[in-house]
């Protein structure tokens, strides 16, 4: 494990996963991913599940996974 000047910030959890995507704007331009909002927040509980392990890896390992 490396030092960092960083605190360790836990990964965030499928509940503030949750409140984030209910407190996203619809009817917005989509951004660079080209993602709508409402995709998200109207995708089942195993797309948000799911959703929720990749943003958990990416913050684990600080890079986007290659596949």
């Amino acid at each position: 494990m490396f030092l960092t000047a960083e605190p360790l910030i836990k990964e965030p959890t499928q509940e503030e996963m949750e409140k984030a995507t209910d407190n996203l704007k619809t009817n917005k331009a989509p951004g660079e991913d080209d993602i709508i909002a409402e995709l998200i927040k109207n995708s089942s509980w195993e797309l948000k599940k799911r959703l929720h392990a990749l943003i958990c890896e990416i913050w684990r390992d600080e890079k986007m996974p290659d596949d």
